[in-house]
């Protein structure tokens, strides 16, 4: 009766729960481990997401269409008084002098209404970045995520919003880069044992075992390129 040698190794189980350090990560505005997307592209540019352009164009069109409808009533009444030929010259006059008299009222109010809207943009858009940013910066993380880079990490500014999202990316992130490395791992000790398995096999001349191990060495050898794919360290 054929016997084959066992096989001593211990393939390290993939069904083990990682170390809670190896997940844990502190909040994303301080320093994150791994690879970061720089930032320097991001500052450069006003306008990082079509949400805020988009936002933004709409801030300015309806404050413009509520000073439109302000003026309409305001000026139209007196404008239809000029346009009225029943009136004497005297009364035009004074119609005119209230015209010019709203004219000298409207103006500088509307003037500094301007300058409120400047601001009022410049602080929506400024608060618009605070969101698009990460949006902008989770786009590019999830195209490097998509190529195979598990070692990538989101890092936010100190004021940004979405702190939260950022943190939960990083963190599934790090778990799917343990998983992959612990299979890795496992790969390579299963591969060991083929190979002394298939020593054993050679030695005692069984052909149905023999094309067994030969499988199971495609089979790995799929695995390793499948696995390979993912990049689990940086460099």
């Amino acid at each position: 009766m054929n016997h084959v040698l066992p096989v001593t190794s211990n393939p390290a189980p993939l069904n083990e729960t990682p170390p809670a350090a190896s997940t844990a990560h502190p909040p994303s505005h301080h320093h994150q481990p791994g690879p970061q997307i720089p930032r320097t592209e991001r500052r450069r540019l006003a306008f990082v997401h079509p949400l805020q352009a988009r936002i933004l164009s709409l801030v300015l069109f309806y404050t413009l269409m509520i000073a439109l409808l302000l003026a309409i009533p305001v000026f139209r009444p007196l404008m239809q008084a000029l346009d009225n030929p029943g009136l004497s010259w005297q009364e035009r006059a004074a119609v005119a002098n209230d015209l010019l008299n709203l004219h000298a009222r409207y103006w500088p109010w509307a003037l500094g209404a301007m300058a409120v809207l400047t601001i009022h943009c410049l602080h929506s858009l400024r608060m618009m970045h605070r969101i698009a940013g990460p949006l902008y910066r989770f786009r590019r993380l999830y195209r490097e995520i998509g190529e195979g880079n598990l070692s990538i990490r989101a890092s936010l500014r100190p004021h940004d919003y979405l702190t939260q999202d950022a943190d939960g990316l990083n963190r599934m992130t790090a778990q799917l880069q343990t998983r992959i490395s612990a299979s890795k791992q496992a790969q390579t000790t299963v591969a060991l044992d083929v190979e002394r398995l298939k020593e054993a096999v050679a030695r005692e001349r069984n052909q149905t075992l023999a094309t067994l191990v030969q499988q199971t060495e495609q089979d790995l050898a799929s695995l390793k390129y499948s696995l390979e794919w993912f990049k689990t360290h940086h460099g």
